[in-house]
């Protein structure tokens, strides 16, 4: 996972624009009623994104008994995600703001959608909240759905606050079969707490990262075949695991936690692998 700068805008205006073109009177000033409490919504959701705690906010089917949740939800679907929505363009900001266009849940997708950390039909009051709307790809969207957090373990990591890009996390391993595989894994952290290493493992099975990864390693490995066998054909395994080397050392300066570091560090620590094991590996 990636971090991302928090976003700048302020929810009550992000609010107040989704619904500057209601046309129906009656609702758009039930919906002006519960500017305040959107308001409200926002503090306690920063406040318990700083104490990383947000399956204590409470779920609602509605707000203030005003508006209901389906209605809450088209102030999302309909005024802001909308392509002639008076909201897009903040959408489209928020979308945006992932580097490289990059799902920084999954670090490998590119960004199609925002997810609602906090899912809308549980918590319509966050709806349009820009801390809550996380640019993802469609995968890892599908992937959260609407599940509601129990506890604190059950939190998938928050790219506004969740910086785990320090220590390295994410290991791999090589698999001595044929076919061949590189399969994925997290270990825990020594200076992290307990809650944060748990946190860490459900994010990773959530969002069925393990399955991505080993798709993209097992298709790198026959991608790099042909170099790999030149190189063990010149000297054994010694060049294929300097090779390797050189690689992980690339990757693991860009990011410790990306699959391409975890992946080349299994490759170049693996004997069978380097000694032409690299050859079981098939495409599929």
């Amino acid at each position: 996972m990636k971090v991302i700068a928090k976003p700048d805008l302020i929810a009550k205006d992000v609010y107040k624009t989704c619904i500057s073109k209601v046309k129906n009177i009656a609702l758009k000033e039930r919906l002006r009623q519960i500017s305040g409490s959107i308001e409200v919504s926002d503090r306690q959701y920063q406040v318990r994104s700083e104490e990383q705690q947000w399956f204590l906010i409470e779920s609602s089917d509605g707000v203030d008994g005003i508006v209901g949740k389906a209605e809450m939800e088209k102030v999302y679907t309909q005024r802001m995600v909308g392509k002639k929505a008076p909201g897009r363009v903040l959408y489209d900001q928020l979308k945006n703001a992932a580097p490289n266009g990059i799902c920084p849940l999954c670090g490998q997708r590119a960004v199609t959608t925002l997810d609602h950390f906090l899912p809308k039909a549980d918590f319509p009051s966050l709806v349009v909240v820009p801390l809550n709307l996380i640019p993802a790809c469609s995968d890892c969207n599908k992937a959260k759905l609407d599940k509601v957090p129990g506890s604190e373990s059950e939190q998938t990591l928050h790219p506004y606050y969740d910086d785990v890009t320090c220590e390295q996390w994410l290991f791999a391993e090589v698999k001595e079969e044929s076919p061949g595989s590189i399969q994925f894994y997290t270990s825990d952290v020594d200076v992290y707490d307990e809650a944060l290493n748990e946190r860490i493992k459900f994010h990773f099975r959530e969002l069925d990262l393990g399955s991505l990864y080993m798709s993209n390693a097992n298709s790198t490995v026959t991608e790099i075949q042909f170099r790999l066998n030149r190189l063990h054909e010149k000297g054994g395994k010694n060049s294929v695991k300097a090779y390797l080397e050189e690689e992980e050392e690339s990757r693991r300066n860009n990011h410790v936690n990306s699959w391409n570091t975890a992946a080349y560090q299994a490759m170049m620590n693996n004997d069978w692998f380097c000694d032409g094991g690299f050859n079981e590996f098939k495409v599929s």
